[in-house]
């Protein structure tokens, strides 16, 4: 099986219930979702949902198909990775026992974060960027007490003049 890492993006009717309905689809066919975000467009009557999901290229194919049969799904686009420009967020609170303040701020500005002392040795440390480099920055973490982790899904469009509106 040649299971592939897809970034779905999918203009949605912006009520109540329409986040739902794409997920129970994905979960009632075991369709696994890796990183899942949402929000409204610049027009208040759409929301975008940015999914990340895999399988082979007969599920991907079936996904997508079965998305588009959901009424409240006006357009589904693949965006393919060499158009493909995605964000996320972390927020981690750090332990920090053994580096000086001063020590920990510079750690983490080389490290293209920002941190926020939170009360003597504990900080909130926030980063924006791409996934995989959130996950090294975790990684380097590690050597800090980290106490608690939030992670947002991938936000993504695609770096082309195309849009979403554009596959409707």
């Amino acid at each position: 099986m040649n299971q592939k890492r897809v970034v779905l993006s999918l203009l949605v009717s912006n009520h109540f219930g329409v986040l739902t309905r794409v997920t129970n689809l994905f979960s009632s066919r075991g369709y696994n979702i890796i990183s899942l975000s949402v929000g409204e467009t610049e027009n208040p009557k759409f929301s975008r949902i940015t999914i990340v999901t895999s399988g082979d290229e007969a599920i991907i194919n079936q996904i997508k198909l079965q998305c588009a049969k959901l009424e409240d799904v006006k357009a589904i686009h693949e965006i393919k990775d060499s158009e493909l420009y995605m964000r996320e967020v972390v927020l981690v609170k750090v332990k920090v026992s053994y580096m000086s303040e001063d020590e920990f701020m510079r750690f983490v500005e080389v490290n293209e974060a920002d941190a926020y002392r939170i009360e003597d040795q504990l900080y909130m440390v926030e980063m924006c960027t791409g996934t995989q480099a959130i996950d090294a920055f975790i990684d380097k973490l590690e050597m800090f007490e980290i106490v608690e982790i939030a992670r947002t899904g991938g936000c993504a469009l695609a770096m082309s003049a195309t849009t979403v509106y554009d596959k409707q």
